[in-house]
């Protein structure tokens, strides 16, 4: 069943609130800048994509910084920015935490300018709360594996390209602004303030940024508050963030460039609340309540992320274009209180904690093959990355045992026409790595892990074609392979007896990845429908041999597919007028036994409902536009009676954003609505839980006012 809607105060509130800023505008005039506008624009590094996506024999979503504002205008949530606009991906789980962020049925790799910021060792679900979505330039969203990048599972990759100087005059903008709840006006705000300065002369150019928000209570559709920590893994209320950016470029010589960059984000909740569970069963939903003398906690949860870059690219060296980036990583996340978590030991109780440190260089080569085929260019280059993980708790203790892992790769993608209509990509990525995992006593099993070095590779291929039927119409298709390794950290924590690391053989899970589609583009009118199949036949979990539990192990392999098809329309109407959507519907099976009969579905936490999105936009003026925009999650019901993690019944809603965004005075006002139904839904993520001290709902009518002026 469809959310229900409350539509009394709240929606009387959001109504209001755009009324009066369309009155604005209708009185407001433009107002010319007296700062120098942009002289020219520099170069942004860190993709690794062809110049255009027509060439690519796969799905590929662009997000430019212009349509990234106007989601901007109604949440900073860049879960729920890009469940609204790239088909195949989820929806938002209204926190933090993405564990069970879906892109066609897999978990993508997410990257900040080319630097691989998703875990590689223990996956912290935090890739979606790494940086201030403003200063992102665009959003690189690629379906399916290439030998562009490692160990993308199959599913694909988020690529953040950030924004670099601008030659010219020096230029500051300031925004302040707010999210509010219209549920509770009086204790749901999350003021906040940015600032940013970008310029440069000459050979030099920089851009530096800084953000603070103050984040309040969140409150469902009743004016409910939601518990601090929604859904078991992370919350965002009561929380503070701070973000600080700055990136340096200098050209020297000829075609020749050096950039360095530094990005770090801080996300701390403290909060005087607490959880009420709620009924599953009764569908009674989990509250918050003030905590109490007894309610202590060993530390703050937060999140923090660290990178760094340096960049050097020479425009010819050898007839080749260049780019060699070193980057730096650090992260830290701390989780969740448990009083209970360890029976078996002298203290039970126990709050994790991650401390993640990476560092590696990416090395590029873009070598033209004109002698091949005009047009024809060769991306080839090497990765390497060098990944110290620690897992353990606030007070000391080991949670997993701390892991090194040392990955090298070569690699080579080809372009390159083969007539004067079709042509032809084709990749190759071969990737070794050394996993070394330190001796450990489990805190679950008192089991005595003694460590050792495991090794891997993995020489994943891709190829496609692309035809172009007309000027506006083109065809594609394609195979592509991606990999995982199973996390053998998450294994070791809770293994039940002792053993030795140097058993096991954790052989990577090649995952094959087939896709066709078309594109159209007829200039007022662009789409594009794409079909993909994705199946995985070496899925691996561990177990000790009953026999000889001590010095043998038991590998349980398992195999899936998923499989769906994608549509996304984007339409100018007139001059004034745009419109557009997409649908996505993809299912999903696993064969536990291997006798290829695919008898399970995949569960929720792969397999998404159906999505539906549209939007209409407006430009009441030159200066003003109004845009609204609405998200059906559709239901999915795989699994009756069951009362496992992750096979709850999922149901269906349906939720409208709306936003005005114009100029006044010196500057841009933006007023948005999240939810202006203020539909009454419980999350994807809490439903499919299925447990008590999880079932929270989503965020009701959430309003964002804000206020930028450049100067």
């Amino acid at each position: 069943m469809i959310g229900q809607r409350k539509m009394g105060l709240s929606m009387s509130a959001s109504v209001a609130t755009l009324i009066w800023a369309a009155g604005l505008g209708g009185q407001i005039v433009h107002a010319q800048s007296n700062a120098e506008v942009v002289i020219e624009e520099v170069v942004v590094q860190g993709s690794r994509l062809p110049a255009s996506i027509e060439s690519m024999p796969g799905s590929v979503t662009l997000i430019d910084e212009e349509e990234l504002n106007k989601q901007l205008s109604v949440t900073s949530d860049l879960e729920a920015i890009l469940g609204q606009l790239v088909p195949g991906m989820g929806t938002s789980s209204a926190s933090p935490a993405n564990f069970t962020t879906s892109l066609r049925g897999r978990k993508p790799v997410f990257f900040i300018d080319g630097v691989p910021v998703t875990p590689t060792l223990n996956d912290v679900g935090r890739e979606l709360r790494l940086i201030d979505p403003a200063i992102i330039k665009r959003i690189e969203v690629v379906r399916g594996s290439s030998a562009l990048y490692g160990n993308s599972a199959g599913a694909g990759f988020i690529n953040y390209i950030t924004g670099a100087g601008a030659k010219g005059d020096t230029t500051f903008s300031t925004e302040v602004g707010t999210q509010f709840s219209l549920t509770d006006i009086g204790n749901g705000f999350r003021p906040s303030v940015r600032q940013s300065i970008s310029g440069g002369d000459g050979a030099f150019d920089y851009q530096v940024s800084g953000y603070y928000e103050k984040v309040g209570g969140f409150f469902d559709a009743d004016g409910d508050r939601i518990a601090p920590i929604p859904n078991g893994f992370s919350g965002l209320a009561d929380s503070e963030i701070y973000s600080y950016y700055g990136k340096f470029g200098f050209e020297f010589a000829e075609n020749q460039r050096i950039e360095a960059s530094i990005n770090k984000y801080r996300q701390k909740q403290d909060t005087d609340y607490k959880l009420l569970a709620g009924s599953v069963a009764d569908g009674v939903k989990a509250t918050a309540i003030p905590k109490d003398a007894s309610d202590t906690e060993e530390a703050d949860q937060f999140h923090e992320n660290l990178v760094g870059t340096v960049n050097y690219s020479h425009g010819d060296v050898f007839g080749s274009n260049l780019n060699v980036q070193a980057y730096y990583q650090k992260s830290k996340s701390v989780f969740e209180y448990l009083a209970t978590r360890f029976p078996l030991t002298s203290k039970p109780s126990a709050q994790s904690d991650t401390d993640s440190e990476k560092y590696g260089f990416r090395l590029d080569l873009r070598t033209p093959l004109d002698f091949l085929s005009e047009g024809a260019e060769l991306l080839w280059g090497a990765d390497y990355l060098h990944d110290d993980t620690v897992t353990g708790l606030v007070d000391g203790r080991e949670f997993a045992p701390t892991q090194l892992l040392k990955s090298r790769a070569v690699f080579g993608q080809l372009t390159m026409p083969l007539f004067d209509r079709l042509s032809l990509t084709a990749g190759i990525r071969h990737e070794k790595a050394d996993l070394t995992i330190q001796d450990f006593t489990s805190l679950f099993t008192l089991a005595e892990i003694t460590g050792g070095t495991l090794k891997y590779s993995a020489t994943p291929v891709n190829v496609g074609l692309t035809y172009d039927v007309s000027d506006s119409i083109n065809l594609f298709a394609g195979f592509s392979q991606g990999f995982e390794v199973a996390s053998v950290g998450r294994v070791l924590r809770s293994y039940p007896v002792d053993v030795n690391v140097n058993i096991l053989a954790p052989k990577p899970n090649l995952i094959d990845n087939y896709e066709a589609g078309v594109r159209a583009n007829t200039g007022a009118v662009s789409a594009e429908f794409a079909v993909f199949y994705t199946t995985s036949s070496n899925g691996l979990a561990f177990s000790p041999d009953p026999n000889n539990p001590k010095d043998n192990v038991i590998e349980t392999r398992t195999a899936d597919k998923v499989y769906g098809f994608e549509f996304s329309m984007n339409a100018e109407l007139s001059d004034t007028w745009r419109t557009g959507g997409s649908y996505t519907w993809l299912e999903g099976k696993e064969d536990r036994d291997l006798d290829g009969d695919y008898e399970l579905f995949l569960q929720h936490r792969r397999i998404p409902p159906r999505k539906l999105t549209a939007y209409l936009e407006h430009d009441i003026s030159s200066d003003w536009r109004v845009r609204v925009q609405g998200l059906y999650s559709g239901s999915r019901k795989k699994f009756p009676g069951s009362t496992a993690f992750w096979e709850g019944d999922v149901n269906s809603w349906v939720t409208l954003d709306v936003s005005i965004v114009g100029e006044v005075g010196p500057g841009t006002l933006t007023v948005g609505v999240n939810n202006a139904l203020n539909t009454d839904y419980y999350t994807h993520i809490s439903e499919t839980a299925q447990r008590d001290d999880r079932y929270s709902k989503a965020p009701g009518a959430t309003g964002t006012i804000k206020y930028r002026i450049n100067y």
